[in-house]
């Protein structure tokens, strides 16, 4: 039987090494969860970067597979909600149906949802890869829901809500999917309306993606129904600012985004300004 000793443990070796090859282990104990990966198998890519809270289309799916081929992960560990920093997700959607998130936080790496210490050099080279797509001139920003607004005055910002939509977003196997959402006209939902206090008299609008062109603003005087003026006066717009005088008022915000790119339509907006006399 002693003979045959030598064959076992080849042969348990060869096991070991071909279950290490499948899983993307190295003898170091690390693992390599894309050393496969071709940019062939993905189908359609996009990273969104938060801050700004921008996602950008991937065209390049090779360059993209190269990075992710060089990432290393360790143990798992969760304790990456803890910190704070600039963390890029990438989406894919690959040949055989499958979908994979990826976000790269530096010395985390986060896998559909589960944290693992990473080695450094790879996880910083995919974030800034993940901002220089952002700044490219060309670079196709991924609208599947209308932007976020901020509205600004006296050095405090607060998100306004968001409204009505019609909105056209453009799904991995090239087809489109179109969004309609209506809501209760601003005036019949005050209570529920955010509140922005300030002692200015200039508002700004700031959208986490500039829309091509904001359609109108509408305020009402706090008080007045939606019968008495349903539509309100428009209010003049100059460089996405526009001013009130002292009083209460509710504000609703029209803007639209072209769907040149596959991505885009109109949303409104509401919130209530409180403007303090001078």
């Amino acid at each position: 039987m002693k003979r045959y000793a030598p064959v076992m443990v080849i042969a348990g070796v060869v096991v070991i090494a071909l279950s290490m090859a499948i899983l993307g282990c190295t003898v170091a104990g690390n693992t390599r969860p894309f050393q496969a990966l071709k940019g062939s198998e993905i189908l359609w890519a996009s990273v969104c970067l938060t801050p700004p809270d921008k996602t950008v289309e991937i065209p390049d799916r090779e360059e993209l597979a190269s990075y992710l081929r060089d990432v290393v992960i360790y143990e798992k560990d969760n304790s990456y909600r803890e910190y704070s920093g600039q963390g890029v997700t990438f989406t894919l959607f690959l040949t055989d149906g499958s979908r994979r998130e990826v976000m790269a936080f530096s010395p985390f790496l986060i896998l559909d949802g589960v944290g693992y210490r990473t080695e450094y050099e790879p996880c910083e080279a995919l974030n800034s890869y993940a901002n220089e797509l952002l700044e490219e001139d060309d670079a196709v920003v991924v609208l599947e829901n209308p932007p976020a607004l901020a509205v600004v005055s006296d050095n405090t910002s607060i998100q306004a809500m968001l409204g009505g939509y019609s909105w056209q977003s453009r799904n991995p196997d090239g087809t489109q999917t179109m969004s309609l959402a209506d809501s209760a006209h601003p005036l019949s939902c005050v209570e529920q309306l955010p509140v922005l206090d300030t002692g200015e008299s200039t508002v700004s609008l700031r959208f986490t993606q500039s829309p091509d062109e904001i359609l109108w603003v509408r305020c009402w005087e706090k008080g007045v129904s939606a019968d008495e003026s349903p539509d309100g006066p428009a209010i003049l717009v100059m460089d996405n600012s526009f001013t009130l005088p002292p009083g209460s008022w509710i504000c609703q915000v029209e803007a639209r985004w072209s769907a040149d790119q596959g991505w885009g339509g109109t949303a409104s907006y509401s919130i209530l300004v409180n403007v303090s006399p001078a």
